[in-house]
């Protein structure tokens, strides 16, 4: 039996630091996307595009730290 935890993912700021709103911790990318869009969306005029600027997306390894998959674009 394997003691290997499932990964997560998470939703960082433009410093790399969890997001104050979105930290929160998600079971696949589309997941992670799909709250931070509709939290976006929450945020912007009717119309507007969901262009997630500044947001970085993390996965957690084994070892119990972070490593990130995508960078916060500014």
């Amino acid at each position: 039996m394997s003691n290997r935890q499932p990964r997560r993912y998470r939703l960082v700021d433009q410093q790399g630091q969890p997001h104050l709103e979105l930290d929160e911790h998600f079971e696949s990318i589309e997941e992670a996307w799909a709250f931070a869009t509709h939290w976006w969306q929450q945020r912007q005029p009717a119309g507007e595009s969901a262009i997630l600027v500044g947001l970085g997306l993390e996965v957690s390894t084994e070892s119990g730290s972070w490593r990130t998959l995508r960078h916060p674009q500014g």
